[in-house]
């Protein structure tokens, strides 16, 4: 018998629309695929993980802090915003996992990130 996993409850807002998703550990490698699999969204994701194209980008809004990032997301966010703000996250980057829970993620809309 396999042993129960904690529920990761989050909202995720993309445009005027809210979701409501449960996932658990595991379920899903990233909150891109996470996101990809469950909300269509046209243009999201198009390097399918890879942190280079910046499609999936996202801010957090979490009870608990998620782990910094490498160098390469900062390097990608930096590139597409010219800003370093750590409000800025690329979902392909962020592991779902517990310090999920309860979060509100926002999906940045395609003209924000031009």
């Amino acid at each position: 018998m396999r042993p129960m996993r904690d529920p990761i409850a989050l909202r995720v807002l993309c445009g005027s629309d809210e979701h409501e998703l449960i996932t658990y550990e595991g379920e899903y490698r990233s909150l891109m695929m996470l996101i990809y699999d469950r909300i269509f969204i046209p243009y999201f994701g198009e390097c399918k993980g890879m942190g280079r194209c910046g499609t999936c980008m996202v801010t957090v809004n979490s009870t608990t802090s998620l782990l910094s990032m490498d160098r390469n997301e900062q390097a990608t966010i930096t590139k597409l915003m010219g800003t370093e703000n750590s409000n800025y996250r690329l979902a392909c980057q962020i592991l779902i996992n517990q310090s999920l829970h309860r979060a509100v993620v926002r999906v940045l809309d395609e003209d924000e990130l031009t």
